[in-house]
């Protein structure tokens, strides 16, 4: 693929201005890690990186004034891995009583998009997929969009691609932990792959409210209030139990990258593509009561036999070998490396898409933002441009 800029052009620019950003997310904030003396030299590290023992290491360097390694290293399971030709698919119209069961749903086909259709009911139900893996479904539309506004306004950082984290309550009908495991089987059901949880929060009477009048002090309350559009519900009640829960989905045992809780992708070249696969979800004493799949129903095959891939240090050399001759204006570090799976196009076919493992290695600024080079694990290449 013939690129837009000088690998020397982008490495100067990074950090701050790291070409197009997918996700439209700046990145993730640094997650705190045990700090381990620096020295002119790399310390001795427990254990062989990208070997098939599961675990975290750590590696620490200083390379210059500008630049340390202080990163932990989340190994896989394995040394071999495939790379995967992807089919998207629609959510298939004959299941929709999965979610509507026996209500009268009228289903509308897109008149230009094959492959596209929603349907609704006049309880307030509402779905919608496209050709692409992605589906929508509310069991009341209206209700459930504003409840999955509050909880994404209170613990979602869009500027980080975060949520905040906190301990999960019970609720009286499942707990916590059961619920999370509903939340993954019906997920294997809906779309046949398999998931981990990325974040969860227990919603009640109490806490919607508390919620609800936290966005009546927001400036977005106000001003949609002098539109007559402001959103509220007045009738909150011990009915409303609920479990919203933030899902990536995994494919051999690797996660597949969501966009959260990690530094988006950014790319050196001219190209866009939707890359984030995730799924949200609202779950009730009833079963899911919302759910958006992005990009989450898919065939993947493998390309061919699966391949030895290179190691974290190997992927680690790639990017430092980036940044040791780069002029930097303050100290950054690389805090984190792990492997994981990318959506990405297929280069040479156009709407073609492939699973690619990637080695992500994530490096910190001071001002807490986060960049990654993303190095694939098969062939070494860099994802920012289109390796």
């Amino acid at each position: 693929m013939k690129k837009s800029v000088s690998k020397k052009t982008f490495v100067l620019s990074v950090l701050m201005s790291a070409g197009i950003l997918l996700t439209g997310c700046s990145g993730t904030e640094a997650e705190s890690s045990e700090s381990t003396p620096m020295g002119s030299s790399t310390e001795a590290m427990q254990g062989s990186v990208g070997g098939t023992e599961a675990g975290t290491n750590h590696i620490s360097e200083k390379l210059s004034d500008m630049l340390v390694i202080d990163a932990d290293v989340v190994l896989p399971k394995e040394q071999v891995y495939s790379v995967y030709a992807l089919t998207k698919q629609a959510f298939p119209r004959e299941d929709l009583d999965v979610f509507f069961g026996a209500s009268e749903a009228v289903v509308t086909v897109h008149p230009e998009w094959e492959g596209a259709y929603s349907a609704k009911t006049e309880e307030g139900g509402y779905f919608s997929t496209d050709p692409y893996g992605n589906f929508t479904y509310a069991k009341d539309e209206e209700r459930d969009d504003y409840i999955v506004y509050l909880v994404e306004s209170a613990y979602y950082n869009a500027g980080s691609c975060s949520f905040q984290k906190e301990e999960i309550p019970d609720l009286s009908f499942l707990n916590a932990e059961n619920a999370i495991q509903m939340g993954k089987e019906r997920i294997k059901e809906l779309t046949g792959q398999d998931s981990e949880v990325l974040a969860a929060y227990a919603l009640n009477r109490e806490i919607l409210t508390e919620l609800e009048e936290e966005y009546r002090q927001t400036q977005k309350y106000q001003e949609d209030a002098q539109r007559g559009k402001e959103t509220t519900v007045d009738d909150w009640s011990d009915e409303d139990e609920i479990y919203y829960m933030e899902f990536e989905l995994t494919k051999d045992g690797l996660p597949i990258y969501s966009g959260i809780h990690e530094p988006g992708i950014s790319m050196a070249v001219e190209t866009f593509w939707t890359a984030e696969t995730r799924i949200t979800m609202l779950l009730d004493k009833d079963g899911i009561r919302y759910i958006v799949s992005r990009g989450g129903i898919f065939d993947a095959s493998p390309e061919a036999e699966a391949q030895t891939i290179i190691s974290a240090e190997a992927a680690l050399e790639a990017v430092k070998e980036i940044y040791v001759n780069t002029i930097l204006n303050s100290q950054v570090t690389i805090s984190r490396i792990w492997l994981e799976y990318v959506v990405v196009p297929d280069w040479e076919e156009k709407e073609q898409y492939k699973l690619v493992p990637y080695w992500c290695v994530q490096i910190d600024s001071p001002s807490g933002n986060s960049s990654a080079e993303r190095i694939n694990a098969v062939t070494g290449g860099n994802l920012a441009y289109g390796e």
